[in-house]
């Protein structure tokens, strides 16, 4: 068994659509299961979205019961942008697994993702010139690896594919091309625990295990249109991003289903949500644009409680969730803790199924992480 422990929720989606996609039985869990089948077993956390402490808290109790099911190794799943707190997670890591050096390489080319030089670049510009430096929790203000990482005080190890590693501590590698993530899958050495984005992910399982030719569902192969959503949908946005917020508010501009979250929602606006799933079989909940001034832990708070109680008045047969953090919380609320991942949309957008409710599926999508043509929301 393969684990691997992701800081958001998204991530641990994406993971699990790499897993389909290379033949993998599949499970992702927001607390280490007891006993698992799994070939893939990948742990949601939401330590991301969390101060330092607690989430060093999180990752060493999810850390020590990873340890008692023995996989053959462990990958930590981390933001591809460094967000979060990457290297206190990964030194706690390394603490409890005995180890002494990490690979950390979270550059993702295929989404324009790349490392060179010590900085950052999205699209060949720097990070910090993105909409990533108004992210509500952790904004770039420099696309200086050292920066972002907040390792001024204790430089960081930057390695380039060819040169020489050091034998101890955490090592970036720099990524400029997808013949670079594959250098490093073959250059990680025993004993050195793997660490970064989705990318680097898909090119240690390409050593292993071969591409599976169709998706897998539930351990077979899936023949099903990997673009049909089912309906009723409900779909539900906790993202900052321009791209996105533009996009709802274009449908609401043109009167579609969009409802905005009030301060208080009441009986008739969880009505109204309701009756828009029956009538046309579509109702899409988002932050209104306004509220960003709040905190982002009480907006997602607040949006996960309402659609708590919003599914207890109905339950729709697709919920789609933009925001990781966001639909952590919304699983949270609800109580539901194992997802089946069954297709892989597109890269990051997973499909999955919830074991509480088996006829009930749950789609999440990193904001930043752009539409493919054939999911039109």
């Amino acid at each position: 068994m393969i684990a691997v422990i992701a800081d958001d929720l998204t991530g641990a989606a994406e993971i699990g659509g790499i897993g389909l996609r290379h033949g993998l039985r599949t499970e992702i869990h927001t607390l280490v299961p007891e006993h698992t089948n799994a070939g893939l077993l990948v742990i949601a956390a939401d330590s991301r979205s969390k101060p330092e402490a607690a989430a060093i808290d999180e990752m060493t109790t999810i850390t020590q019961a990873l340890k008692t099911l023995q996989p053959e190794w462990i990958y930590k799943k981390t933001d591809s942008v460094l967000r979060g707190h990457v290297i206190a997670e990964l030194n706690t890591h390394l603490a409890i697994l005995g180890l002494e050096s990490a690979l950390l390489i979270p550059a993702n080319p295929t989404l324009g993702r790349t490392i060179r030089d010590g900085h950052y670049y999205l699209n060949g510009k720097p990070i910090h010139h993105s909409a990533f430096s108004i992210d509500p929790e952790f904004p770039i203000y420099s696309a200086d690896i050292q920066d972002m990482l907040h390792t001024q005080q204790e430089p960081m190890q930057l390695r380039k594919p060819h040169e020489e590693l050091p034998p101890r501590g955490i090592v970036v590698g720099e990524v400029t091309d997808l013949a670079d993530l594959q250098t490093w899958a073959h250059r990680l050495a025993a004993q050195t625990l793997a660490a970064g984005a989705a990318g680097f992910f898909s090119a240690l399982l390409d050593r292993n295990f071969p591409i599976a030719l169709t998706p897998i569902r539930d351990g077979a192969p899936d023949t099903k249109d990997p673009g049909r959503i089912g309906t009723p949908l409900l779909f539900i946005s906790g993202t900052t991003f321009d791209r996105s917020r533009d996009s709802i508010k274009r449908q609401m501009e043109a009167g579609g289903p969009v409802r905005y979250l009030p301060l208080s929602p009441d009986e008739t606006w969880l009505d109204d949500i309701a009756s828009l799933l029956k009538k046309q079989n579509k109702a899409i909940i988002a932050i209104d644009p306004d509220w960003y001034s709040y905190s982002a832990r009480d907006l997602r708070d607040s949006l996960a409680v309402t659609v708590y109680r919003l599914l207890k008045r109905t339950i729709p047969a697709e919920i789609i969730i933009e925001g990781g953090a966001t639909a952590y919380a919304i699983l949270n609320a609800i109580g539901w803790r194992t997802l089946i991942p069954e297709q892989e949309l597109a890269q990051g957008l997973v499909r999955m199924r919830v074991a509480d409710v088996p006829d009930l599926f749950v789609t999440v999508k990193p904001g930043s992480y752009p539409w493919p043509d054939a999911i039109r929301i």
